[in-house]
């Protein structure tokens, strides 16, 4: 019995003894850990980390974190990486590249792509382009695309513009095309122009219209107006759009004679819309004064009506005072709806104000439908004590029928209820009709219900309304 006691007692102090003895061995030589593979975090990894290209096994590198207590170093800003990747070699782009396969999508991240990219098609042009199509087909950012094709088409534009016309994916070959032909008409367009004719039918040949219009007609005007007349349809349109964005900035005088010199009915009508647009941004008076002296009632109808679209999105209240005028009678009719609507959607109440001024009940009812349409989204607990306020019958007749179509698209039921304020029976039936028709599509039980218990709905318009 004491033998087996003082031999229990023998193992117990040896074992405590080394494992004592041990522990110091065991921290000097800790048992190393298994090896991990991630793709890096952020840009800093990818411009400083020593990535080979092969094996795959290697395409990335184990990214340390310091122990705690230590200071994180500062993160690389894009001016140090671009310094970086400027010096890296061809291999060493495509390794990057590589890498960010699966990285969450950030300012950063595409901004390292796009570094990368740009080096890459100093090195490549050909092969960058083919990366960054085949990105951009997979929803990458065509700024990839723009950068390679820039590239590509300083060297050899022909080439370039061949090759992007085979492009499967629509959105990468236009991407592709527009700024191929941007670059290669920015040194010669008459040789740009000539090639377009090439390209697939459709968008492409419009992108490259469009691209190469802008070029020709800062350098050579008279050449331009020329290439832009001999063109024909879509073509010509794209052509002549370019033309008219440039040289009305500096003459929209002699830009809407030019117009009108146009053989194409389509063209002159679409080119005066645009220089009606871009003129009253500049210079209202002036483009007012000039649609009087258009000659073809149907142009300075298109003239006016686009003129006033951009004006009263740019000043409602200046417009408006505009249609006040006596210039603008003949076209107040088609135009006060808008203007109102607009104006309504910054000051409802002054927009109200102006729309009641009108002396003839139908511009004055137009007017008031837009501002009680456009009121009813903003703000409709106002817009409805507004229609309140007002006296005269049809024009309240007129603002409610607008208010409840209007509160139709989110309450049906509230929309409905308003409309059977309506006196006039036939602007309660057309309420009603739309009302309830597109209420029994989502709610059909409610808006059956409805019907059937209002006393406001006459008998004939509720068998119609629960057909």
């Amino acid at each position: 019995m004491k033998k087996t006691l003082l031999f229990v007692l023998f193992c117990t102090v040896g074992f405590c003894a080394g494992y004592l003895i041990g522990i110091p061995f065991y921290k000097a030589n800790p048992k190393p850990l298994p090896e991990t593979r991630r793709i890096p975090e952020n840009v800093e990894q990818l411009s400083h980390t020593p990535i080979s290209l092969t094996p795959l096994q290697q395409d990335t590198a184990v990214a340390q974190r310091p122990p705690k207590g230590s200071q994180q170093p500062q993160r690389a800003s894009l001016s140090d990486a671009a310094g970086a990747i400027a010096t890296l070699s061809l291999s060493e782009v495509q390794t990057r590249l590589q890498a960010m396969n699966g990285m969450l999508v950030t300012a950063e991240t595409d901004e390292m792509e796009q570094l990368l990219v740009r080096r890459w098609s100093k090195l490549d042009p050909i092969g960058a382009a083919q990366f960054a199509a085949d990105a951009v087909a997979q929803g990458g950012n065509p700024r990839l695309l723009q950068t390679a094709a820039t590239a590509w088409a300083k060297t050899d534009p022909a080439g370039a513009a061949q090759w992007a016309a085979t492009l499967d994916s629509p959105l990468a070959r236009d991407t592709a095309l527009g700024q191929i032909f941007s670059t290669w008409s920015s040194s010669d367009p008459i040789q740009a122009s000539g090639a377009i004719s090439a390209l697939p039918m459709g968008s492409a040949q419009t992108v490259a219209i469009s691209a190469v219009a802008k070029n020709f007609v800062k350098s050579n005007p008279e050449a331009a107006l020329q290439w832009a007349e001999g063109l024909t349809g879509p073509l010509q349109l794209a052509a002549t759009r370019e033309v008219v964005n440039f040289w009305s900035a500096t003459d929209p005088e002699a830009t809407g004679a030019w117009i009108l010199e146009q053989t194409s009915q389509q063209t002159r009508s679409e080119a005066l819309r645009q220089l009606a647009g871009n003129w009253v941004a500049r210079d209202p008076g002036a483009a007012f004064d000039y649609a009087q002296s258009i000659a073809d009632p149907s142009l300075r109808t298109g003239f006016i009506h686009s003129a006033m679209q951009r004006f009263s999105s740019l000043d409602p209240m200046a417009a408006a005072n505009w249609l006040s005028s006596d210039a603008a009678t003949p076209h107040a009719d088609a135009l006060v709806g808008g203007v109102a609507s607009r104006w309504a959607a910054f000051d409802p109440g002054a927009a109200s104000t102006w729309a009641s001024t009108f002396s003839d009940p139908t511009i004055r009812h137009r007017a008031v439908s837009a501002v009680s349409a456009s009121w009813a989204q903003s703000d409709p607990a106002v817009a409805a004590e507004w229609i309140g306020s007002i006296a005269e019958p049809q024009t309240r007749d007129t603002a409610t029928a607008a208010f409840s179509v209007q509160m139709a698209k989110s309450d049906p039921a509230a929309a409905a209820q308003w409309a059977t304020q309506i006196s006039d029976p036939a602007k309660l039936r057309s309420s009603m009709n739309r009302i309830v028709g597109d209420w029994i599509k989502i709610d059909p039980n409610a808006a059956r219900l409805f019907v059937q218990s209002s006393n406001a709905v006459p008998a004939d318009l509720k068998q119609r309304l629960l057909r």
